[in-house]
């Protein structure tokens, strides 16, 4: 069954959402129809032809015959409001012509993809060869951009933090493009985020020379890696920056569970929008990171609802642990689940960081569900456990008193990551389901 958290997780801005929540009256449609495969209708616009709004049941892919550039548009979210709204105003039945044509386009597309993966697998030698050459000359751009963070590093530490430079925002973003164009655009968004701290508050200094620090061991390690194991080659080798095929990581085994979408954040940087969600393995009790990407104003488009439940395969990309990972069928359908038993408290947490750092000392990113409340501790917020522990936690405006409204002084449930200096909160539970704080608060 469909609900309205679970389209307004889907809206692609808090505009969006505003328009789509208007357009959920059946008075503003036609044709309303559903199948076991899609939902359909036609939206009343400012000309003669209304628009043609289709929807894909379960991965929620939507198309419209309006010239938004926003996925989903006002209209696919306005559909999917009535039909959580009032299923009742949409009949089931045979999907018409233009609803037919398109799923089958789809069905066509995603033969043909599994056409060229083949043909991929059986590519003549002279291909390989060929592949080997291009993978090998940018190998070789690779190390160029190391060698340059190595000078920039080495010069960094012999004169010190306090140069000018340092707090200049352009000295680092125009090393992170010159690392881009040495095509390690791993190591350029570590960059970047390296020239964000001089401006991030307190204590910067010591955070920045952590992350200097970091950012030495993985260059070394680099240098060393043919001396490694596989799964560390494939730990530094992703860090850096190098496309792994989604042909290649989809042949090796996964794990299969039922997935709760726990969290979902979108991030912008030139343009290019990055969706990460996390989903938590109810019986493996494995947390993994899925990414979608779009280019701006599109928003990326997302294989699950925030808050549901799917039970799939998902196959993680080569690692000493497994964290992005890739669904082994991107249509697997999502279903309305109660909330989960929060797995952690805040002890476990930072021994599952503990036991992560252990194994891969460049993690950054430790996902949590939990039931807590907000506080505060000499003045600044944490959040607190049912075991009375608490950590610094980093609330967007507003977040503060939304939680402490919904938590009316008790636990709630909560998901977001600990960043190893405070919380971030994504996602919560309220007395109508699960919601995205980021999109609630924009």
């Amino acid at each position: 069954m469909l609900t309205t958290d679970q389209v307004t997780a889907l809206a692609p801005d808090a505009a969006s959402f505003k328009a789509g929540r208007g357009l959920a009256s059946p008075s503003k449609w036609s044709e309303l129809g559903s199948n076991e495969v899609a939902l359909w209708g036609l939206a009343k616009g400012s000309g003669k032809k209304p628009y043609q709004t289709q929807v894909v049941l379960g991965e929620f892919a939507t198309k419209c015959s309006c010239p938004s550039r926003k996925f989903p548009c006002k209209h696919a979210l306005g559909l999917l409001f009535l039909a959580a709204d009032q299923s009742d105003q949409i009949i089931t039945g045979d999907a018409p012509d233009w609803v037919t044509e398109w799923l089958e386009s789809r069905q066509e597309r995603a033969e043909k993809a599994e056409a060229r993966a083949a043909k991929k697998k059986t590519a003549k030698p002279k291909d390989q060869a060929a592949a080997a050459k291009r993978a090998e000359k940018r190998q070789a751009r690779v190390e160029d951009g190391i060698d340059l963070l190595e000078h920039f590093l080495a010069d960094l530490m012999r004169n010190g933090l306090a140069q000018d430079h340092v707090n200049t925002p352009a000295t680092w973003e125009d090393l992170a493009k010159r690392l881009v164009d040495c095509q390690a655009t791993g190591l350029a968004g570590w960059v970047r985020r390296l020239g964000d701290l001089p401006h991030s508050g307190a204590d910067w200094e010591s955070r920045l020379l952590h992350e200097l620090g970091s950012l030495h061991l993985l260059l070394q390690s680099y240098r060393k890696k043919d001396s490694l194991s596989p799964a560390r080659q494939a730990d530094i080798l992703q860090l850096v920056g190098q496309p792994l095929d989604k042909e290649e990581v989809l042949k090796a085994s996964g794990i299969h569970d039922h997935w709760f979408v726990a969290t979902r954040e979108v991030t912008e940087n030139d343009r290019l929008l990055t969706s990460a969600t996390w989903l938590y393995g109810l019986n493996t009790r494995t947390w993994l990171l899925t990414l979608n990407f779009g280019m701006a104003p599109s928003r990326p488009v997302e294989t699950w609802p925030l808050g549901t439940m799917v039970e799939t395969e998902m196959v993680p990309y080569p690692g000493t642990l497994p964290e992005r990972a890739l669904p082994r069928l991107q249509t697997a359908a999502a279903k309305e689940t109660p909330l989960p038993p929060a797995p952690d408290t805040f002890a476990q947490l930072l021994r599952r960081v503990a036991d992560t750092l252990a194994t891969n000392p460049w993690r950054t990113r430790f996902p949590f569900l939990m039931l807590a409340q907000p506080g505060r501790l000499d003045n600044r917020p944490v959040l607190v456990d049912q075991n009375g522990d608490a950590l610094p936690w980093k609330p967007r405006d507003r977040e503060m008193d939304l939680l402490r409204v919904i938590s009316a002084g008790q636990p709630i449930a909560l998901a977001g990551e600990w960043n190893g200096h405070h919380l971030l909160v994504h996602s919560a539970a309220d007395g109508a389901g699960w919601f995205s704080l980021s999109t609630t608060l924009s």
